[in-house]
């Protein structure tokens, strides 16, 4: 695993998903505090701020996806099948790297999100938030993002490709959940986004605690790392 993720850190993807992790991170939390009359900001708005980082997951799944699914499609792990010939080994080693490349991502984004809500809120004499409302979500982004990158590396390697499992990722993330989520209740608390959600803290509506979406996540990963896996034992590996 460690060979896995010193080679995916040291490739120009990585690197650009970081800067876009980053970005959007940076992005989202001034949308949320603005840059003037800083001192009327509310707490709520301050800690909407603070879970800004949580759009890396969007980011790390896209990534994960993008590169397991390319290196499928180059022949990538069938050169490293030939020195070791556990396939089920091979995937899982690839699974751990890739959620531990997220959690560095989900990191980087929450920590610039961490950044500049507390620099610009104490610029502005604002309240600042408690430094319990920061490790919370600086937690769960961490643990969220490296099960996004995981489930989408595991996408990719099931799909063989990098287009359709990133397709089909946006496709459900950004167009039919949030459709499905407003028709059905349990969709919107238990579908990725909700689950995500109730993981980082990202959302003020009524969702699952924390543990309870961090689990459902981690069902939504086990899921297509079996899927993964499966597919990958049964066919041929280019």
């Amino acid at each position: 695993m460690n060979v896995e993720l010193a080679a995916l850190r040291s490739v120009p993807g990585f690197r650009r998903a970081l800067a876009l992790a980053l970005a959007f991170s940076g992005f989202l939390a001034i949308s949320y505090l603005g840059l003037k009359d800083l001192d009327t900001t509310t707490l709520t708005d301050a800690r909407s701020a603070l879970s800004s980082g949580a759009i890396s997951g969007l980011v790390a799944i896209v990534y994960g996806a993008a590169t397991a699914g390319g290196e499928v499609a180059r022949g990538g792990l069938g050169l490293a099948l030939i020195a070791r010939h556990d396939r089920r080994a091979a995937v899982q080693d690839r699974l751990l790297a890739y959620a531990a490349a997220g959690a560095l991502l989900g990191l980087g984004g929450a920590a610039m999100a961490g950044v500049l809500t507390y620099v610009l809120l104490g610029f502005g004499g604002s309240k600042l938030p408690a430094v319990d409302d920061l490790a919370t979500r600086v937690l769960g982004t961490v643990v969220y993002t490296a099960l996004m990158a995981a489930t989408g590396a595991a996408l990719g390697l099931a799909a063989r490709s990098a287009a359709p499992p990133v397709i089909a990722t946006l496709a459900v993330l950004l167009f039919l959940e949030p459709l499905f989520s407003g028709l059905s209740d349990p969709i919107a608390r238990w579908g990725p986004g909700g689950a995500g959600a109730a993981l980082t803290r990202s959302a003020t509506e009524d969702l699952p605690p924390a543990w309870a979406g961090g689990l459902a996540m981690l069902a939504y990963m086990g899921l297509a790392g079996v899927v993964a896996y499966a597919l990958t034992a049964r066919r041929d590996v280019p």
